[in-house]
């Protein structure tokens, strides 16, 4: 510490970048709503590539975000993707929605204040240096690209030297041109889907908020059925249940979700008989493109979920009408009493408490009971015992490993073609380290599925379970930009933490291990931090995760903590245990 900082501030060498909009106020006075939304839902795209890259998210500033960087190299890379992503996102766009950011990085001293604030002329420059970026484009200092030549994907122009405000001598820099044309990789599907929908929560119209468990129930099974479909992408339910009640606006609601349609409905149930009302609506104009109303018998319930994804589909897009035949038929529960049983035990389910997952699993067992060949029963039971198993909630005498297996063979067995069971099973086949079966069963549900972020986060943990680490940052970052309001969502931070650590990005692994320990406080969570902090040899940090690890078990060993495993590769697991190891828990 120098005569200059104070007990709560902490002085390093980091790179900082700044990101900003181009002609944000000259946006927003023309339109302040879709303005806003738009840049939230940029902003949902763009963290997770700054956090893979390891960058510490210190501010938002209204139109723009100032991150650190351990290294000038990656952030130019996190730079350069974000680019690339922002030009695709733009491309994509309506003309009227297309934002440009500008970037600006610098490698400087800097001042870490109590609050996590960075201060000093290192982030002063940084900030001139986004001014002077091409709109689309990177502007660096000498220094960051002294560091940078050679070592990242991008060529930069001379800019020469620059006069920066507060600062005496001019600056050297260095910018890309304008990005306007997306990298494009084979391993990465981007811009596939025809259309983006958000199924809104259907309207309870019976009076009867104990029926409120039945249309969100009739809900949910839209967006899942809708989510098979490889040509469009289907915002996740928690996204859009976030939203119950305070739509308004639906043109802004949607922009806010990066949808182009937008479906709105309403439920009305009376004894044997329901009334179910829907609408598509386009959400860039608001225009109504189709809507209709059912009356049927309670018999008939998935029959008329059925017709009305097959009418949705055939309006979004021509070419869904190729897959409508090859849909398969859904079984339709001989009790629907088991169906009821089941809608309950999500309600609870998504209160996300252990005491929620307990009566998630007691009423999904029931409705087992009353029908065994309800495949969706023994899938709801799978995510329910993963759930308890990941937080360690302990449900009775059994075990969740063998919970989770026994109910994923068996919904996979009745339901063969549904991507949510299959990954579900895939999960299962790791857990029993059969490793083969769970990665082909990984590449059919994403191939079923690409747009549903609870089968992107079966597939990429199995993917980095069997080493492929990449390929599992690749489905699990694609999964927290869709699982956007998701309450399982800190389960994504956690095992975006595992895949970075095990490619050994511990920056990587620390950004993200942190976002999630802000989210939910559990076993695993500070397990990966404390093994992350300890390869970074920041042992305070990692020794404060293990104290939380083994406060309920002092004298568990590395070699105990890694009994139950799912990984592959002994170099993998050896690298999990000397993470533990350095933290100071006993081998």
């Amino acid at each position: 510490m120098t005569s200059t900082d104070t007990p709560s501030t902490v002085r390093r060498l980091a790179a900082i970048a700044v990101l900003d909009v181009v002609g944000y106020s000259r946006m927003m006075a023309e339109d302040e709503e879709a303005t806003y939304a738009a840049f939230v839902a940029h902003r949902n795209a763009i963290d997770p590539v700054l956090l893979n890259h390891g960058c510490r998210i210190v501010k938002g500033t209204g139109d723009g975000v100032l991150v650190e960087v351990p290294s000038a190299v990656e952030a130019v890379r996190a730079a350069i993707e974000v680019q690339e992503l922002m030009a695709e996102r733009n491309a994509s766009a309506p003309e009227g929605r297309r934002m440009q950011l500008r970037i600006g990085i610098n490698l400087g001293d800097i001042i870490v204040d109590e609050d996590g604030d960075v201060h000093g002329d290192g982030v002063n420059i940084a900030v001139r240096l986004e001014g002077e970026a091409h709109p689309g484009g990177v502007c660096i200092s000498d220094v960051v690209h002294k560091q940078v030549q050679g070592r990242v994907d991008a060529s930069f122009s001379d800019g020469g030297s620059v006069a920066v405000k507060n600062i005496p001598a001019p600056v050297h820099v260095w910018k890309t041109e304008s990005s306007t044309q997306p990298a494009m990789s084979p391993d990465v599907e981007r811009g596939t889907y025809t259309a983006i929908v958000a199924v809104f929560p259907f309207d309870e119209m019976s009076g009867d908020e104990n029926q409120r468990y039945f249309v969100d129930g009739i809900t949910e099974d839209l967006i899942t059925a809708l989510s098979r479909y490889p040509d469009l992408r289907v915002i996740a339910r928690n996204s859009t249940f976030a939203y119950r009640g305070r739509v308004g606006d639906v043109r802004a609601v949607a922009r806010e979700l990066d949808a182009t349609h937008v479906v709105e409905g309403s439920v009305r149930r009376a004894g044997d008989q329901v009334r179910v009302s829907a609408q598509l609506i386009e959400a860039e104009s608001g225009h109504h493109i189709w809507a209709e109303r059912y009356d049927r018998d309670l018999a008939d319930v998935f029959e008329v979920q059925d017709e009305i994804v097959t009418e949705i589909g055939t309006h979004i897009h021509p070419a869904i009408e190729r897959v409508e035949g090859e849909k398969r038929a859904r079984a339709d529960p001989a009790d629907l009493d088991a169906w009821d049983l089941l809608l309950r035990s999500r309600w609870q389910y998504h209160t996300n408490t252990r005491e929620g997952c307990e009566e998630a699993i007691r009423l999904a067992e029931l409705a087992v009971e009353r029908d065994p060949s309800f495949a969706l029963a023994h899938a709801g039971l799978v995510a329910y015992w993963v759930t308890a198993g990941f937080n360690r909630w302990h449900i009775g005498e059994r075990r969740a490993t063998e919970e989770i297996a026994r109910h994923a063979f068996i919904a996979q067995e009745l339901d063969p073609h549904d991507a949510v069971s299959m990954s579900l099973a895939a999960i299962a086949y790791a857990f029993a380290r059969d490793f083969e079966q769970a990665e082909d069963l990984s590449k059919r549900a994403v191939a079923l599925a690409p747009y549903d972020p609870s089968v992107l986060l079966s597939v990429g943990a199995v993917a980095y379970w069997v080493g492929d680490h990449d390929r599992g940052v690749q489905h699990l970052t694609k999964a927290w930009q869709l699982a956007v309001h998701e309450p399982w969502r800190y389960h994504l931070a956690t095992n975006l933490a595992f895949a970075h650590y095990m490619a050994r990005r511990y920056e990587a692994a620390a950004a993200w291990s942190e976002l999630g320990l802000a989210a939910s406080d559990y076993l695993q969570i500070r397990a990966i931090s404390a093994a992350t902090y300890a390869q970074l040899g920041r042992m305070d940090e990692a020794q404060r995760h293990l104290a939380h690890l083994t406060a309920d078990n002092p004298d568990q060993t590395a070699s105990d903590f890694l009994r139950t495993n799912t990984f592959k590769r002994q170099e993998d697991i050896d690298h999990w245990k000397d993470g533990l190891i350095k933290a100071g828990m006993p081998e």
